[in-house]
């Protein structure tokens, strides 16, 4: 019985060594495979900056930039109408 015990003492400390040494050889793996997505990140931000500034910034508006300057419009008239408002009430 003292023999099984030992061979399964043995066993377990073979498999954790072994664990031990796949997670120690994975390290360096995973560190490179970190560098080459920073690497990737790096050229595709370079890239989108390229493309941010060949917009030609004459484009017509949208449909939504059309309601935007809509909507600052009518703040801007209903600002002006309670300024008004509020100056024909002071004595």
């Amino acid at each position: 019985m003292t023999g099984l015990l030992a061979v399964a003492v043995l066993a377990a400390d073979d498999q954790q060594s072994q664990m031990a040494k796949l997670i120690d050889d994975a390290g360096p793996i995973a560190g490179l495979f970190v560098l080459v997505l920073l690497i990737a990140m790096f050229f595709l931000w370079r890239s989108l900056n390229k493309q941010i500034k060949r917009i030609d910034p004459t484009l017509p508006e949208g449909p939504d930039d059309q309601q935007q300057t809509l909507d600052r419009q009518l703040t801007d008239d209903a600002v002006k109408r309670g300024e008004d408002a509020e100056d024909e009430s002071r004595p």
